[in-house]
């Protein structure tokens, strides 16, 4: 009985992250579509407008003030310890608050869009920013409340479900942003359409959470300040993490804007959104195991928790290193195919993100072991710092060095975090040997960077500016990349339990940390 759930757990968990994955497949191939034939339609300076306020409906993340993380926590915490009633009071107490939270991004809405002449040069400009901004904030604002319903999918280890979501409102979106602008729509048609296939998604996100919970029910009582004051004594650190990765990831928009240019958002905005493909495919793939850690961690499995966490850094390493070096040596031929030679700019500032994004991801499980068990306050301090250093070399050298100088504002903020204090901290946090850790890292990392530089070797016909020859090369480079981490980087037992999890043969292992190590 126990074998045969945790076999259906790791099921689960593999599921999940392959849809997650595929997921992010799927959103890049209709990045590869929509956003040359949105530039193209509309023009630099309009698409880049169209970013900018996409740019600031992204803050509004912010006012979530890291719930979605401790919400999850708490909940996986109350599973690991069988606790059906703590579960109940987290959901209402989070319910309860996060649309507490919608509410006020409804407020903010309003006065961005009355603040909007100061944001927009002319009336015309400052008017439809102000339309464009109250549809996207009305879209967030619904989307507070049902986060918690997302956070009792993931507890419940329903990736899968959240993946489906995430496809169908791409297709939605992807149909109706189309539409609108080959029937002659503006920012403002894209900006509904973006709405209209919000509001079912989130529907049925609500629908789903309460189907796989019997605990995701309203309860009318008053809200626990008690518990309140716990979520928040755990999501404060979140938030300040979330505002760190803003000055890191979504600032260089603004400072583009301001120092070199609007049209010039566009050009960087083609390197940047491969990198938000490249964090989403590890979020997407390496993000199932915190709940597993969170169990782990309320069951006081310490043997586990190093068990799951060590695995999951190998797998991190290893995709990791394949997305990085294959923007890296495919990146230019696939600028110059998908939006044309005007934008080989892109290219430089590309690979230098690409880098700083592999120091930081390829690490993802550090950080999420640091959130599992509680101990992840000095990690946002010095996020936070990494934010600052980025955001003042990037102001510094944006006006020397366009774009690329921008981008090395991100690259020297990793550098100094990711690569000095970083792992210093995680392992004295966790309880792990220094030497040890490194000692593992560089060696993992070293494996995968040398099964990388074959792979390239191997497909280096398709560097080339076309469909056939780059999906070729890559398919090419993945499989023989594939091959060589399947044999060198991965041991006997976990490619055991990895063959296992897909052929869904029940095992006979009853330690906790199989489950996770089958993803």
């Amino acid at each position: 009985m126990m074998s045969g759930k945790l076999a259906s757990s790791g099921r689960k968990l593999l599921s999940g992250s392959v849809l997650g994955v595929g997921n992010i497949i799927a959103a890049a191939i209709v990045s590869l579509f929509l956003m040359p034939f949105i530039v193209h339609h509309l023009g630099d300076r309009v698409y880049g407008f169209w970013a900018l306020a996409g740019g600031f409906i992204g803050y509004y993340g912010l006012l979530d003030l890291g719930l979605s993380s401790a919400v999850g926590q708490y909940i996986c915490i109350a599973i690991g310890r069988n606790d059906s009633a703590e579960c109940r009071s987290v959901f209402n107490t989070a319910l309860r608050i996060q649309s507490g939270l919608g509410a006020v991004a409804l407020l903010v809405t309003g006065i961005l869009a009355a603040a909007a002449p100061w944001f927009c040069k002319s009336p015309a400009d400052a008017a439809l920013f102000r339309r464009v901004v109250i549809v996207l904030g009305v879209g967030a604002a619904l989307s507070f409340p049902a986060k918690v319903y997302g956070g009792v999918l993931d507890a419940q280890f329903r990736f899968d479900i959240q993946s489906w979501l995430s496809l169908l409102g791409l297709v939605l979106r992807t149909g109706l942003i189309v539409w609108a602008i080959l029937v002659g729509g503006g920012l403002l048609a894209l900006s509904w359409m973006t709405l209209f296939a919000t509001i079912p998604v989130l529907a049925l996100q609500i629908w789903f959470g309460r189907k796989e919970a019997s605990w995701a029910r309203i309860d009318w009582m008053s809200m626990e300040r008690k518990r309140a004051s716990t979520l928040f004594s755990y999501s404060i650190y979140t938030f300040v993490a979330r505002v760190a990765d803003t000055l890191r990831f979504q600032i260089d928009g603004l400072v583009i804007a301001g120092f070199v240019g609007l049209a010039a958002v566009t050009h960087y905005r083609v390197g940047s959104v491969l990198m938000g493909y490249f964090i989403n495919a590890i979020i997407s793939s390496i993000g199932t195991f915190q709940p597993v850690l969170s169990r782990l961690h309320g069951a006081d499995d310490q043997n586990g928790l190093r068990k799951v966490f060590f695995f999951a850094t190998k797998l991190s390493l290893c995709i990791s290193v394949f997305i990085a070096f294959g923007l890296i040596f495919w990146g230019k031929p696939f600028i110059n195919r998908w939006m044309g030679t005007k934008y080989e700019d892109a290219y430089w500032p590309m690979v230098v993100l690409s880098i700083a994004v592999l120091l930081d991801v390829g690490q993802t499980p550090s950080i999420t072991l640091l959130y599992a068990t509680f101990k992840h306050r000095f990690y946002t301090y010095v996020n936070l710092a990494e934010g600052v250093i980025n955001l003042v070399f990037s102001l510094a050298l944006a006006r020397p060095l366009g774009i690329l100088g921008v981008a090395l504002g991100t690259l020297i903020g990793a550098l100094i975090v990711r690569v000095l204090v970083q792992p210093w901290w995680v392992c004295r946090a966790a309880g792990l040997n220094y030497g040890l850790y490194m000692k593992f890292l560089g060696s993992n990392l070293l494996r995968c960077v040398s099964l990388m530089g074959g792979a390239i070797a191997a497909s280096a016909w398709g560097l080339r500016p076309g469909y056939p020859y780059l999906i070729g090369s890559t398919i090419c480079a993945a499989m023989v990349y594939g091959a060589g981490c399947w044999l060198i980087v991965f041991n006997a037992l976990e490619r055991g339990q990895l063959v296992a999890a897909v052929t869904k043969r029940t095992q006979k292992q009853t330690d906790p940390a199989v489950v996770a190590a089958m993803v």
